[in-house]
């Protein structure tokens, strides 16, 4: 069955991904008289032993995550694909072809939650894009259109056969391009929160990626290239660009106070350990996700949306009228900073004039940050069942 168009199916909040808080839960207030030191103690305890636990947790959570996607059958490999090598993961062939295709800064275990939650109902790859994990890494490759061919030619050689290809932010990008220009490889699209239209200069110069990303970026691959050079010019010269983004990113100054300490303590990590991600045990698995994948990416790609060359020959709206497969748009949370910075993908009205712009489009709002399928990976496959049950006839959705 095909999925309705746009006008006919509008946008809806999926009641599933929201998130209310529990009610406040009254607990019955001690005697004074039995606060005694034992109790103390073993209160104490308990709050060591919960913070050890959310320690190890973010800490370890990516191992764990990609051992979870391997013992589900999950394998990796190289091939080469015009010239190129590209980096990928395969699960068991248990339904139709599913390519997921990460966003900027992030490698594929990006996706190993995801992976796992769809590995029963399909046959799941993941791919590195070019500058992104283990796949190659060249300038050239950095351009929307020549992703989404090398990406396409992929499916076709090696999947070998129609796919539905799901991006996530730029790899949404990716996607949207693949759908509407190479039809014969791709089935049906899935549109993880991609900035449309936020992307293109000059809006672009307006958006927490080009403040943040890009723009470091730009200054790292702006530097001297020789070692004995740059060392000359600027005594804190580093060719590591994580060492130079826990410098001079400005995603640590939404930390306000605790700036310095994030800064100094990455810095330190780093420089014990320079073949490690660099984690804080005190933050959130989504944090110490992003510097995971800043560990393998080159900042020439970031440099290709600074420059806004990634956009070559390649317009959102064009593209996005020209999908003629079934589509499903999912557009997470946002917002603008007091300066008008927007700290997000797309806002509503972005998100709204994409749907509009799909002919065959099923539009989803989550609430959700940026990365849904890390953050609710059960919500996400859910969603992804949903959707290709309606729009592809051979999907089976399982139990």
């Amino acid at each position: 069955m095909t999925a309705p168009t746009s006008s006919s199916r509008p946008s809806k909040l999926l009641g599933a991904f929201s998130r209310t808080a529990e009610p406040a839960r009254t607990c019955p207030r001690p005697n004074p008289g039995a606060l005694a030191l034992a109790g103390t103690a073993a209160l104490l305890g308990g709050a060591a032993l919960a913070a050890g636990g959310f320690a190890l947790h973010t800490t370890t959570y990516a191992a764990l995550d990609r051992w979870r996607a391997e013992r589900a059958g999950f394998r990796t490999a190289h091939t080469l694909v015009n010239g190129y090598d590209l980096h990928f993961a395969e699960g068991p062939d248990n339904g139709p072809a599913l390519l997921l295709v990460p966003g900027q800064g992030s490698d594929l275990w990006n996706y190993a939650r995801a992976m796992r939650e769809l590995a029963a109902d399909f046959h799941v790859f993941a791919i590195d894009l070019p500058g992104h994990g283990e796949s190659e890494f060249d300038p050239d490759l950095y351009h929307g259109p020549v992703l989404g061919e090398l990406v396409a030619d992929f499916a076709e050689g090696v999947i070998g056969e129609q796919v539905v290809v799901a991006g996530h932010s730029s790899g949404g990008l990716v996607a949207a391009w693949m759908a509407a220009s190479r039809p014969d490889v791709v089935a049906a699209v899935i549109l993880e929160d991609p900035p449309f239209f936020s992307s293109e200069h000059p809006r672009a110069l307006r958006t927490w990626n080009h403040v943040d990303l890009a723009s470091a970026a730009h200054a790292f691959v702006s530097q001297p290239q020789d070692a004995d050079e740059g060392e000359n010019t600027d005594p804190e010269w580093t060719d590591d660009f994580v060492e130079f983004y826990l410098e001079h990113g400005a995603f640590f100054a939404l930390f306000e106070g605790l700036e310095p300490t994030l800064r100094a303590s990455g810095l330190r990590k780093r420089e014990a350990n320079p073949e490690a991600p660099v984690t804080w045990p005190w933050m959130p698995p989504a944090m110490n996700e992003l510097m995971r994948g800043l560990d393998s990416y080159d900042p020439a790609f970031g440099e290709a949306f600074y420059t806004g060359a990634f956009h070559e020959h390649f317009d959102h709206e064009l593209t996005l009228a020209a999908i003629g497969v079934p589509a499903l748009l999912v557009a997470c949370d946002w917002e603008y900073s007091d300066d008008g910075i927007l700290r997000a993908a797309m806002d509503a009205d972005d998100a709204d004039r994409a749907a509009d712009l799909i002919p065959d489009v099923e539009f989803v709002r989550v609430k959700s940050g940026h990365n849904f399928h890390f953050a609710h990976p059960r919500e996400y496959a859910a969603a992804v069942r949903d959707f290709l049950s309606e729009a592809i006839d051979e999907v089976e959705v399982f139990a």
